[in-house]
């Protein structure tokens, strides 16, 4: 009598996780340093297993300019057993920085041969542009003080005011 069995010796290989960073939008206005941290630590977030001696890399480039702009990454996970290549892909983006606006005062002319400390208080209230927008931005102005109250100016000519009405 003959008894025969029969077994089944298999190797199976993991199957693959490729796991991509998320999409992310960074704050803007942050420095060049920062944003390259961040992209770093976000690129870092990406992990893959299974296969068989597998191996993760990607195309990155670099991190997006602080001034605004995005890095798009293919994360790329090979192994030596099917399947052999598996690719994902993720997005890091810094958003450009608010439009600036910026508002200045309206031209004005006051008449001449008024009290300095009038003028002077007129001009101060006059000095008075705004500025939104951009980043960590900083409102200056050439402002050397009012004008004197006993001047004129006449195409362009800074002139005494006639002799201070002579």
């Amino acid at each position: 009598m003959t008894t025969t069995c029969q077994a089944t010796f298999t190797v199976v290989s993991s199957p693959v996780v490729l796991t991509c960073p998320t999409n992310t939008t960074a704050a803007a206005c942050q420095t060049q340093a920062a944003v390259n941290t961040a992209f770093a630590t976000w690129l870092s977030t990406a992990s893959a297993s299974g296969g068989c001696n597998g191996v993760l890399t990607n195309n990155n480039t670099g991190a997006p300019s602080a001034c605004g702009g995005s890095t798009t990454v293919t994360f790329t996970y090979t192994s030596s057993c099917a399947p052999l290549t598996t690719t994902c892909q993720a997005t890091f983006t810094v958003p450009a920085a608010p439009t600036v606006v910026l508002t200045c005062p309206i031209n004005a002319t006051e008449p001449a041969c008024e009290r300095q400390d009038s003028i002077n208080n007129r001009f101060n209230r006059w000095l008075t542009a705004s500025g939104t927008g951009g980043c960590n931005g900083v409102l200056t102005n050439n402002n050397t003080g009012a004008p004197s109250a006993c001047w004129r100016i006449d195409n362009g000519d800074l002139h005494l005011y006639e002799q201070l009405h002579r």
